[in-house]
């Protein structure tokens, strides 16, 4: 997470709706930002002009907004790992793509800094590790499926319990 450049996870999560937002001349607006991220524009420009204050975006009052080179260095990161957040929660857990977004955001910039740090690496590792998928993952998308366990489960009693 970007503790090098001392972000609050709102200024982290503002900086992600910056990069999410540009359009192909790698520019956005605020009421863009705003929209995005489900608030009003006063709310939106105060963390704006926090991040422009620290170097991290240009920001002109009814201007274009634009990425700083560290701006974007952190942004991409944080993409990066909200994307690994998001495969996991539809990849693994099985929630539909159009519900597992805001999840990703409240799972990253919500929870305590340790706890999304520890799920943060949990899932890339889920997502990046070259073994075939561990038995507990298929045992639970069966799980989920079906309500139950069928195969033989290593981890049910005699009774099935």
């Amino acid at each position: 997470m970007s503790v090098e450049y001392n972000l609050t996870k709102a200024e982290r999560k503002y900086l992600l709706m910056v990069f999410l937002t540009l359009n192909s001349m790698g520019w956005t607006r605020l009421k863009k930002i705003a929209d995005y991220a489900g608030v009003k524009m006063p709310s939106a420009k105060q963390a704006l002009d926090s991040l422009a204050e620290k170097g991290l975006i240009y920001y002109e009052k009814r201007g274009a907004i634009t990425l700083t080179d560290k701006g974007k260095k952190i942004a991409i990161i944080e993409n990066k790992n909200i994307r690994a957040v998001q495969k996991f929660l539809v990849e693994i857990l099985g929630i539909a793509p159009e519900k597992a977004w805001d999840s990703c955001l409240k799972i990253y910039f919500d929870m305590d800094e340790e706890a999304a740090s520890k799920f943060l690496l949990f899932a890339k590792f889920m997502n990046e590790c070259p073994q075939e998928q561990p038995l507990f993952i298929k045992h639970f998308k069966e799980y989920l499926s079906k309500g139950k366990i069928t195969d033989n489960c290593p981890f049910l009693n005699k009774e099935g319990e």
